[in-house]
């Protein structure tokens, strides 16, 4: 027993486990993967504000996807999801009043893994953000927030859709969202349990343990 103990350590080491590694980054001042409701503009006011710098991705349509195709992840059983986020004017969070409630969304290959506001109520909120005037529309003051969410997931592939919704969602010059900085992380694989060439020598010798074992049992007996 002590033998397979010690076998069962060595191969077990061999095999180890990842660290996470980034499989997609965008910073929004050029063209990426993102597609979908929603583009690339000017963060106005926002440049500079908690994160955010130069453009950011956009989305002023009314519970409408932005998306990212991801595929060639390799093995993996955690994805993370780092991005810095603007909620732009009269967002109303959770507050169940006459022209609440508005949150933000993340769905990954048909799976809701977030639903959050920007204060208020219900949802994963937000702390720790940074309010004030940072551009479009003059009437409302904006927030700005680093968001970052870890869920299980293994496959090749993802397809992730950010989009805004609620019971009074409002989009164009009302309310919007913007995101900047996106990364996207995998981390958690397990390869298969398989010797190092530094177990071989371990298995071999307590192979031959074993079978010594057994034959000087056969001579007392």
């Amino acid at each position: 027993m002590k033998t397979f103990a010690i076998i069962g350590a060595t191969a077990m080491l061999a095999a180890g486990t990842s660290e996470a590694r980034t499989v997609y980054f965008d910073d929004f001042e050029g063209p990426g993967a993102m597609a979908g409701a929603g583009g690339i503009e000017d963060a106005q006011g926002y440049d500079g504000v908690n994160g955010i710098e130069g453009s950011f991705w956009r989305n002023d349509s009314r519970s409408l996807f932005s998306t990212l195709s991801l595929t060639g992840l390799g093995p993996h059983d955690m994805m993370t999801l780092e991005f810095d986020i603007a909620f732009i004017d009269s967002w109303d969070g959770a507050i169940g009043r006459i022209f609440g409630d508005d949150f933000f969304n993340i769905v990954v290959d048909g799976v809701t893994r977030l639903v959050t506001t920007n204060f208020g109520g219900l949802g994963d909120e937000l702390s720790d953000g940074v309010t004030g005037f940072f551009g479009f529309n003059p009437r409302y003051d904006d927030e700005a927030y680093r968001l970052t969410t870890t869920f299980a997931h293994n496959a090749d592939s993802a397809e992730i859709a950010f989009f805004a919704d609620g019971r009074r969602w409002q989009a164009g010059l009302d309310e919007s969202w913007a995101i900047d900085n996106l990364r996207v992380l995998v981390s958690g694989e397990t390869p298969s349990i398989v010797p190092a060439p530094g177990a071989l020598p371990l298995m071999a010798g307590g192979i031959a343990l074993l079978a010594f074992a057994g034959f000087a049992r056969r001579r007392r007996g």
